[in-house]
């Protein structure tokens, strides 16, 4: 994640086209015209791997500056390892990670949390 990361940086699409797993292996052709996105800041905020030995996921967030407003590209992004390469595969999800609650929600039959006696059924799930 890193090297594509500073590929950006440094302009070397060649690189960037070499380590995305639809295009590697495929005859470089290099596009008219600069990206408009200055890339300044790289935080990866995870990895894991998978049960299949050949993939795994970095959640990172990207920074950069477009006609000079930060902007930021949060992603998961799966890798693959390919002849002993990692490639770029896909991205997995787009934006932060979704919100999970600290707490479990009680069950229909259990005591409301809100410590009333009551079944949460009848007390506080109806206010839900």
């Amino acid at each position: 994640m890193r090297a594509r990361f500073s590929a950006h940086v440094t302009h070397n699409f060649k690189f960037l086209h070499d380590t995305y797993r639809p295009t590697a292996g495929k005859p470089y052709v290099a596009e008219e015209g600069e990206p408009t996105m200055k890339w300044t800041k790289l935080v990866v905020h995870g990895h894991e791997t998978s049960s299949d030995d050949g993939k795994a996921f970095v959640d990172f967030s990207a920074y950069g500056t477009e006609e000079g407003v930060e902007k930021v590209l949060h992603e998961k992004a799966e890798f693959l390892r390919v002849n002993s390469a990692w490639l770029y595969n896909r991205e997995a999800r787009l934006g932060p990670a979704p919100y999970k609650a600290a707490v479990p929600k009680p069950g229909r039959n259990e005591p409301c949390p809100c410590g009333s006696g009551k079944k949460y059924k009848h007390c506080c799930l109806l206010k839900a």
